[in-house]
């Protein structure tokens, strides 16, 4: 019983590493929360008693079991969360460096221990000593990965760094890789010399080193954010110029008229007075084009009025007609740029739904107004073609890489503002309806 324990304390690694794979994930993951870690609880802990059992009546060296142990567990982390192969890949490897380094560690710490292992020889199995310190260690690991959780999520939601993640995961690989090879082949050597202090200082440098690398990329990430945030914003600003210029044309345009209005009416009054009703038409006929011209308002606020205009522009490049219903007052309750944003993103997707539809089908309809003083609403649908699957946040789900960025960058939004986001595809019909509570935010 006590070997059994011993194996089974040693093979329990696998659970603190679950534990550091998920915590990132768990926006991603394909099922309920409750579904996903119970599952992958039972299944875990099933295996580990198995394989101790196994282990401890045949005596089994350690090592290939834990190999194992991790493989078993890649599989179920595999098919449980929604992410690219190289995110899978980069989560999986750091999750196994922790764990690899908590074991070697834990052999550092209780190098007294280990030098009278008896079992070390035939099956590099830890003392209970050291199983129990090296389960402790992931505890307190847990607890400082689960305070960079959040800037990790952000990390491997950057589509900036999409191409970056294909090689990415080699880091903590390689990490995990010198982990191991440092084990010592007898834990004996830990006590000669300094080895053992040299082991205590310099082997939480690795995992310390690739974590500080972790921060850094998302450290990059948050300022390729607030620069594309200003990029936006500069979009913004020059729809808005382009706008401005459209509005005063117009009343250019419409003050000349106005101005001229008097000669024009006597002039159709003597040739219609004289009969001459063909050049009357060839008259009229150059005032055609110009009368032609109306301008188009969507709403009191010009930032979104240009926004509007823009995406209206745009769909009739591709023969989509757009139905807007936008009641909102010059000032609104939130930023303009986030507002704006969200509102683009939402038409983008919209209008690349529709562009392979027939001409007849292609429509956006974009209905959005002040539900109070502090709630606004925005409602958006469009027709679609095929079959959409829908991942556990709710929004649309493909393995296409940077698929569907748009969507989460506007949830991330949404909850910003403590708002909901409902996505729907029924009877053909995609909808996206958002309600922000914009004193939230």
């Amino acid at each position: 019983m006590k070997i059994f324990t011993r194996y089974a304390l040693e093979l329990a690694i696998i659970i603190p590493d679950a534990v550091f794979l998920y915590l990132p994930l768990i926006e991603d993951l394909r099922w309920e929360n409750w579904i996903t870690y119970s599952v992958s609880g039972v299944l875990l802990s099933v295996f580990v008693i198995a394989a101790a059992w196994v282990s401890s009546t045949q005596m089994l060296p350690v090592i290939p079991v834990l190999v194992v142990s991790v493989m078993f567990l890649f599989l179920i982390f595999f098919f449980s969360v929604n992410i690219t192969l190289g995110r899978k890949l980069f989560c999986f490897f750091t999750s196994i460096m922790l764990g690899a380094f908590c074991l070697l560690y834990s052999i550092s710490i209780m190098a007294n221990f280990e030098a009278a292992n008896d079992l070390w020889a035939s099956t590099r199995l830890l003392t209970l000593e050291s199983c129990c310190v090296s389960l402790g260690l992931s505890a307190l690991i847990g607890i400082v990965f689960f305070k960079m959780k959040d800037d990790l999520s952000v990390l491997l939601r950057e589509e900036r760094i999409n191409v970056m993640w294909d090689f990415l995961f080699l880091l903590p690989f390689g990490a995990t890789i010198l982990i191991w090879w440092l084990t010592p082949i007898w834990p004996k050597i830990l006590l000669m010399g300094r080895a053992r202090l040299f082991m205590l200082v310099l082997l939480p440098m690795i995992p310390f080193t690739v974590l500080l690398i972790y921060y850094l990329l998302w450290w990059v990430a948050a300022k390729m954010s607030e620069s594309a945030r200003l990029q936006q914003e500069s979009t913004m600003l020059q729809m808005e110029s382009k706008r401005y210029e459209e509005l005063r044309n117009y009343m250019e345009e419409t003050r000349a008229l106005r101005h001229d209005f008097r000669q024009h009416i006597l002039v159709i009054i003597h040739l219609s007075e004289a009969g001459k009703f063909s050049e009357l038409r060839e008259y009229l006929s150059q005032f055609q084009d110009k009368a032609g011209k109306i301008y188009t308002g969507y709403c009191n606020n010009i930032a979104v009025d240009a926004i509007a205009s823009y995406y209206t522009a745009f769909a009739e490049t591709q023969n989509t007609r757009v139905e807007w219903s936008l009641n909102l007052p010059k000032n609104l309750p939130l930023r303009e740029a986030e507002y704006c944003v969200i509102l683009g993103n939402l038409l983008e997707n919209a209008l690349r739904a529709v562009k392979n539809l027939t001409p007849e089908q292609r429509y956006v309809k974009v209905i959005s107004s002040l539900l109070s003083d502090t709630i606004i609403g925005i409602s958006v649908d469009n027709p679609f073609s095929g079959k959409i699957k829908f991942g556990r946040n709710g929004l649309p789900r493909s393995d296409r890489e940077g698929h569907g960025i748009g969507l989460v960058s506007v949830l991330n939004t949404v909850k910003r503002y403590d708002g909901t986001m409902k996505v729907t595809a029924e009877k053909n019909i995609f909808s996206v309806d958002i309600v922000l509570h914009c004193n939230a935010g």
